[in-house]
Protein backbone atom coordinates (compact mmCIF):
# COMPACT_ATOMS: atom_id res chain seq x y z
CA UNK A 1 0.00 0.00 0.00
CA UNK A 2 1.51 3.15 -1.48
CA UNK A 3 1.65 6.04 1.11
CA UNK A 4 1.97 4.31 4.60
CA UNK A 5 5.71 4.19 5.83
CA UNK A 6 6.49 0.76 7.57
CA UNK A 7 6.63 0.70 11.11
CA UNK A 8 9.57 0.81 13.33
CA UNK A 9 10.41 -2.59 14.58
CA UNK A 10 11.94 -3.19 17.89
CA UNK A 11 13.24 -6.70 19.40
CA UNK A 12 10.81 -8.40 21.35
CA UNK A 13 12.70 -8.29 24.27
CA UNK A 14 13.84 -4.46 24.72
CA UNK A 15 9.94 -3.70 25.32
CA UNK A 16 10.31 -5.51 28.56
CA UNK A 17 13.78 -3.43 29.72
CA UNK A 18 12.62 -0.92 32.65
CA UNK A 19 13.91 2.24 31.25
CA UNK A 20 11.26 2.01 28.51
CA UNK A 21 9.06 0.71 30.66
CA UNK A 22 9.54 3.31 32.68
CA UNK A 23 9.41 5.87 30.01
CA UNK A 24 6.02 4.40 28.86
CA UNK A 25 4.49 5.01 32.26
CA UNK A 26 5.21 8.30 32.57
CA UNK A 27 4.77 8.94 28.79
CA UNK A 28 8.27 10.40 28.18
CA UNK A 29 8.07 10.02 24.59
CA UNK A 30 11.64 11.73 24.64
CA UNK A 31 13.18 8.98 26.70
CA UNK A 32 10.88 6.13 24.30
CA UNK A 33 12.45 7.62 21.23
CA UNK A 34 16.05 7.34 22.59
CA UNK A 35 15.34 3.79 23.84
CA UNK A 36 13.84 3.24 19.91
CA UNK A 37 17.37 4.65 18.67
CA UNK A 38 19.40 2.84 20.57
CA UNK A 39 17.24 -0.93 20.17
CA UNK A 40 16.57 -0.20 16.26
CA UNK A 41 19.58 1.64 15.10
CA UNK A 42 16.52 4.33 13.84
CA UNK A 43 17.51 8.12 13.01
CA UNK A 44 15.21 10.63 14.05
CA UNK A 45 14.06 11.08 10.80
CA UNK A 46 13.28 7.38 10.11
CA UNK A 47 11.31 7.55 13.29
CA UNK A 48 9.67 10.78 12.06
CA UNK A 49 8.64 8.60 8.59
CA UNK A 50 7.07 5.78 10.53
CA UNK A 51 5.03 7.67 12.83
CA UNK A 52 4.29 10.73 10.47
CA UNK A 53 6.31 13.59 12.27
CA UNK A 54 8.88 16.30 11.33
CA UNK A 55 12.65 15.20 12.02
CA UNK A 56 12.53 18.25 13.51
CA UNK A 57 9.48 17.69 16.11
CA UNK A 58 11.65 14.29 17.03
CA UNK A 59 14.44 16.35 17.58
CA UNK A 60 12.66 18.91 20.35
CA UNK A 61 10.77 15.54 22.11
CA UNK A 62 13.99 14.13 22.30
CA UNK A 63 15.53 17.22 23.09
CA UNK A 64 12.49 18.05 26.09
CA UNK A 65 11.81 20.97 24.32
CA UNK A 66 8.45 20.00 23.23
CA UNK A 67 6.39 17.39 25.23
CA UNK A 68 3.40 15.01 23.19
CA UNK A 69 -0.21 15.66 25.04
CA UNK A 70 -2.50 14.41 22.66
CA UNK A 71 -4.04 11.04 22.55
CA UNK A 72 -4.12 10.49 18.62
CA UNK A 73 -0.42 11.73 18.73
CA UNK A 74 -0.07 8.76 21.20
CA UNK A 75 -1.72 6.39 18.97
CA UNK A 76 0.06 7.22 15.95
CA UNK A 77 3.49 6.86 17.70
CA UNK A 78 2.55 3.12 19.55
CA UNK A 79 1.19 2.36 15.52
CA UNK A 80 4.16 3.46 13.95
CA UNK A 81 6.63 1.97 16.16
CA UNK A 82 4.59 -0.95 15.93
CA UNK A 83 4.00 -1.03 20.02
CA UNK A 84 2.89 -4.63 21.74
CA UNK A 85 -0.57 -4.06 23.76
CA UNK A 86 1.42 -4.03 27.15
CA UNK A 87 3.26 -1.37 25.82
CA UNK A 88 0.42 0.21 24.57
CA UNK A 89 -1.64 -0.44 28.06
CA UNK A 90 1.28 1.04 30.07
CA UNK A 91 1.11 4.29 27.86
CA UNK A 92 -2.76 4.52 28.41
CA UNK A 93 -3.60 3.29 25.08
CA UNK A 94 -6.24 0.44 24.17
CA UNK A 95 -4.69 -2.75 22.33
CA UNK A 96 -3.72 -2.19 18.48
CA UNK A 97 -6.48 -1.57 16.09
CA UNK A 98 -4.81 -4.22 14.29
CA UNK A 99 -5.20 -6.98 16.56
CA UNK A 100 -8.45 -5.86 17.47
CA UNK A 101 -10.39 -6.16 14.20
CA UNK A 102 -7.65 -7.57 11.77
CA UNK A 103 -5.27 -5.60 9.31
CA UNK A 104 -8.28 -4.14 7.37
CA UNK A 105 -9.94 -2.78 10.46
CA UNK A 106 -13.31 -4.46 9.33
Amino acid sequence: MAGLPAAIELPGWAWETAELRQALRRRDMGAVFRCVQQYSGASQARIGTAIDMAQGRVNEIINGRREVSRLDVYERIADGLDMPDDARHLLGLAASRERRWGRRGL
